[in-house]
């Protein structure tokens, strides 16, 4: 009963904020425009700041655990590696086959990673949740950039990829939350509390917000591509990456991070890279809807089962 709790403890709340979303845009209070101008902001002030704090907060020298980030960066290049190997035999049209590919390996870390772990973990896991976003955003821009530009016949440019990676909010988030965390740099109240409490509504918000655009407009024609991604994303990838972990000794907040890195849905961010680099659009708009969707049952049933279990 207490890790059916604890599940739900988790689930509810992700629910609750989708479904308020959906309600505001079935009211018509909201358009699915404005819910994507709202995104914009969330993305570029909201969430960089939750992550800046999230960060600045932390106690970085104890959540920088080596062995963990190698672990994580070797499996979020095995994901891509053979997600893309196979995918790309599979699926003959370019634009289709990269977007899939960025579906399977690209996680909403940020967002539904970090409810998790804030549901979940103890202070040091927030903290380790924390210093991995400052690995997992880079890596994942990078590995789309590079995705798109080879799909479309392009050569890969380093120093657009470099200034395409500083240019991410989050990553600027990341990067000034441990200047600031390192070197003591001490916030002035009069600001602090102010920024903070935007930083506190950035989940919930962006959350709202995601149930607000949730769209599932012709997915029948792409329904095979979607069954495929939706079950790599969440079902196999966290199955197999968190077995792994788990025979490796990992136990407890490193464990409840990586379910939050591998079993969080496609991220939102995807979808516009898919549409601005050669992809297609329409597709990642619907991986992310129905993985967003779809991820309520698979999370629920991931941590009901490691709790079951004694793990987390």
């Amino acid at each position: 009963m207490e890790s059916l709790f604890l599940a739900a403890s988790v689930v509810v709340p992700l629910v609750v904020y989708m479904a308020v979303g959906g309600l505001i845009r079935k009211m018509g209070i909201f358009t699915v425009q404005n819910f994507k101008a709202l995104n914009i902001m969330i993305f570029k002030i909201f969430i960089p700041l939750s992550l800046f704090f999230n960060v600045y907060d932390a106690d970085l020298g104890e959540a920088v655990k080596p062995e963990i980030f190698i672990y994580v960066m070797i499996c979020v290049l095995l994901v891509y590696s053979v997600a893309w190997m196979i995918i790309s035999k599979c699926i003959p049209e370019r634009a289709d086959a990269s977007t899939m590919i960025q579906g399977i390996y690209r996680s909403n870390f940020v967002l539904f990673g970090t409810t998790i772990a804030l549901s979940l973990c103890g202070q040091n896991g927030i903290a380790l949740n924390a210093a991995m976003s400052a690995i997992v955003v880079p890596l994942f821009n990078i590995l789309s950039v590079i995705l798109f530009e080879i799909k479309r016949g392009r050569k890969v440019q380093t120093t657009e990829i470099i200034i395409n990676i500083l240019k991410n909010p989050l990553v600027e988030a990341g990067i000034l939350g441990c200047i600031f965390s390192i070197l003591k740099i001490h916030i002035p109240e009069l600001l602090f509390k102010p920024l903070e409490n935007m930083s506190n509504i950035a989940t919930p918000l962006a959350l709202v917000t995601l149930g607000g655009m949730l769209s599932f407009g012709s997915m029948v024609r792409h329904r095979m591509y979607l069954v495929i991604v939706i079950i790599a994303r969440l079902v196999v990838v966290p199955m197999i990456t968190i077995s792994v972990a788990i025979w490796m000794g990992m136990r407890g907040d490193v464990l409840v991070v990586l379910l939050a890195i591998f079993a969080s849905p496609t991220a939102v961010a995807s979808a516009p890279m898919a549409q601005a680099m050669g992809g297609n659009g329409d597709l990642a708009g619907e991986i992310v809807a129905t993985t967003s969707v779809s991820c309520l049952f698979t999370i629920f049933l991931f941590i009901f089962s490691l709790s079951r279990m004694g793990l987390i």
